[in-house]
């Protein structure tokens, strides 16, 4: 049986490596003709039973468009799911509403000097939901298919950056060093050769320790789908011996051994997963537990809130969330504004400004990750499960997930924006360019620029 331990970009099927290496960067419109019909109108989950093409089911619900433009908002029907309490008082949402909005904001398609109109960006983007914030107002809020203010939406990779202020806000209490080894705190880690052996907690945590693992979602061999047939999230290959459990899995994972730990930022999910079992343990609760007690319970969270699990009850990290656009719009709200949310400090301050601030721009543009379209060299870093853009007069910082959701703050604009979709691919750099595009067109417009 082939070991998943020794598994690199060289056993990869040609086709697989083509497309880590080659993202497009073309309007969807020079392509195949996209679908951008709503879950209804496509008929999914219709019928007693559905016919056999509508059906959703947990091979498609995860990554597979169109099925996602209706399983991202019925998660929990599929896996296994722990809740995240609402809190005991719910601290409401105050709106002034532009009515203008609509009309004002106008996008840059990526690539093109064509303007577009914020209904064909939500369109064109396959959004569920937007909310945009300016300061302590909801100014804009806009729901489709099927979506509202209150459903809670998957999440994916955003997740990730929940897990990283966890991380931080256990720094900031003394619980857990960044310059300690991740193996005073998770032992099990310390094996030869190991992706985690030898790395700090802040390496772990910014994503620049060494690993060999794959991110490409449409080979069932690559690392990340290797990893969610772990999780039992995807179907597993013959021949490929899995570990029965997330935590022996990451045991299994080796350095890269072209880098050693802090040279490069290297997107890879697992991490995320040892991040949070380092937090864990230094807060001796859950995810769940930690983001009820350190922010849910303080920003008045509503309604239905869970995370995913795997096939032994065990958080996933790195892409669990889901939640619905307004406590979303409460935690950008608080991130916004320092931290500080219904005039109390949720986050400590000194965090919220680690994260704004950054990581190594020279480790992210040395890494894989940095691009010349959208992640261009000299503009992005990676800190905490945050991706951070120092771009000049656009500096933000984002959690971002894939088939399109975001949380987009730029403090110096004073705006933040929650958006939940159900792209068809799972990564597109085009996409993610329009996206950024939506976001500055609406920051233009609030700030009058």
């Amino acid at each position: 049986m082939k070991s998943i331990a020794k598994m690199s970009i060289a056993t990869l099927p040609a086709i697989a490596v083509a497309a880590l290496c080659a993202v497009s960067s073309a309007p969807l419109s020079a392509q195949d003709a996209p679908d951008y019909s709503t879950a209804q109108e496509l008929g999914l989950m219709e019928g007693f039973p559905p016919p056999p093409d509508k059906q959703v089911t947990k091979a498609n619900a995860m990554l597979t468009g169109p099925f996602n433009r209706w399983s991202y908002q019925n998660m929990r029907m599929f896996y296994p799911s722990a809740n995240v309490p609402a809190a005991d008082k719910v601290v409401p949402l105050s709106k002034t509403i532009d009515w203008n909005f609509e009309k004002g904001v106008e996008i840059k398609e990526p690539g093109t000097d064509a303007s577009k109109s914020l209904a064909d960006f939500l369109k064109e983007t396959w959004a569920d939901a937007i909310v945009v914030i300016r300061g302590d107002q909801i100014v804009y809020e806009k729901f489709l298919n099927g979506m509202t203010s209150d459903t809670p939406h998957q999440m994916m990779s955003a997740t990730k950056s929940f897990g990283g202020l966890l991380g931080l806000m256990a720094v900031a209490e003394g619980k857990v060093s960044e310059d300690e080894l991740v193996t005073q705190y998770v032992p099990e880690l310390d094996v030869e050769d190991g992706a985690f052996a030898g790395a700090t907690f802040g390496q772990v945590l910014n994503m620049t320790n060494s690993m060999d693992f794959t991110e490409v979602y449409d080979d069932p061999t690559s690392g990340i789908r290797t990893y969610g047939a772990v999780l039992g999230w995807t179907e597993k290959v013959d021949g490929i011996d899995y570990p029965a459990r997330l935590y022996d899995y990451l045991a299994t994972l080796k350095v890269d051994p072209e880098h050693p730990h802090g040279e490069i930022f290297h997107y890879q999910t697992p991490k995320t997963d040892v991040v949070n079992w380092v937090t864990n343990r230094a807060n001796n609760a859950s995810f769940q537990q930690a983001l009820y007690d350190g922010i849910w319970s303080k920003i008045g969270a509503e309604g239905e809130t869970y995370v995913l699990l795997d096939n032994n009850a065990t958080l996933v990290a790195g892409g669990g969330l889901n939640a619905t656009p307004y406590n979303l719009a409460r935690f950008a709200m608080m991130m916004l504004n320092n931290g500080k949310f219904n005039g109390k400090q949720v986050v400590p301050a000194s965090v919220v400004d680690k994260i704004a601030e950054g990581g190594s721009i020279e480790a992210f543009d040395s890494g894989p990750d940095s691009d010349d379209f959208v992640h261009k060299k000299g503009e992005w870093s990676y800190r905490a499960q945050w991706w951070v853009k120092h771009t000049p007069g656009m500096e933000a910082f984002m959690a971002i997930g894939i088939h399109g959701q975001w949380i987009y703050i730029d403090r110096a604009h004073n705006v933040a924006i929650v958006k939940q979709s159900s792209m068809p691919p799972s990564k597109d750099t085009y996409l993610d360019g329009y996206n950024l595009e939506g976001f500055y067109g609406i920051i233009r417009y609030l700030a009058g620029m």
